[in-house]
């Protein structure tokens, strides 16, 4: 079962871990910095932003580790309920296995390649699937414009394999059989507090949701 408040914790711990990784593989490739320094100059021609570079070039590296940690909650929590056959990141019992082998084989295929390329695989597999699919979307979801190294990508797939010493059991478990997602909104919001407060993050609250769907989607599926 998911444990909303010990996964927020082990996420908070590991996203400045990401973060720092992101962060020196932008350092050293430099066509991806000068992607970066450009897209960061139409931002200020658009009047987007007037942070200096340095500002702005941190912020989108938050943004970028948030959304390969959230990535990953997406993927777990559809693996772990069925709602995918094939297992990608991991999963409790053999489907954490399956994920494993999943690797395996695309290694064997792509012999030459890292954990950075088969996360990015993983992520263009979610993007053609027609419910998830935006939420992958190349041209809205940060985690396009900045990917984490080899290195850094293992430790995102050690994250979401990683046992439990004391009971032997999956740490992170997203099983859940009302498929219950309301703990996404609150991650999303509680991840990382430099950008809740820069974006106003704020999940609505469970009585303005009903108020809306009491007033639209309810009424519009009975008629």
């Amino acid at each position: 079962m998911i444990q909303a408040p010990v996964l927020l914790k082990a996420l908070n711990a590991f996203l400045p871990r990401l973060e720092t990784d992101i962060r020196q593989r932008l350092l050293e490739i430099p066509a991806e910095e000068e992607h970066l320094r450009t897209a960061y100059q139409e931002a200020r021609a658009g009047k987007r932003t007037g942070a200096a570079w340095e500002v702005w070039r941190d912020e989108q590296v938050t943004q970028a580790a948030a959304a390969w940690l959230l990535a990953g909650v997406f993927v777990r929590f559809m693996e772990d309920n069925g709602l995918i056959d094939q297992p990608w990141l991991s999963g409790p019992g053999d489907r954490r296995q399956m994920a494993m082998d999943q690797h395996t084989l695309y290694f064997r295929s792509h012999p030459h390649q890292s954990d950075r390329d088969y996360l990015l695989h993983v992520v263009a597999e979610m993007a053609r699937l027609p419910a998830v699919g935006p939420l992958f979307d190349r041209r809205f979801n940060p985690l396009w414009r900045l990917a984490p190294s080899g290195d850094g990508a293992g430790g995102i797939l050690h994250f979401w394999q990683s046992i439990d010493p004391v009971n032997g059991a999956l740490r992170h478990d997203f099983t859940d059989p009302d498929w219950d997602t309301r703990f996404l909104g609150d991650l999303y919001q509680d991840l990382s507090e430099e950008v809740r407060k820069k974006y106003a993050l704020l999940q609505t609250p469970t009585f303005v949701e009903s108020f809306i769907l009491d007033r639209t989607l309810t009424p519009a599926m009975a008629e």
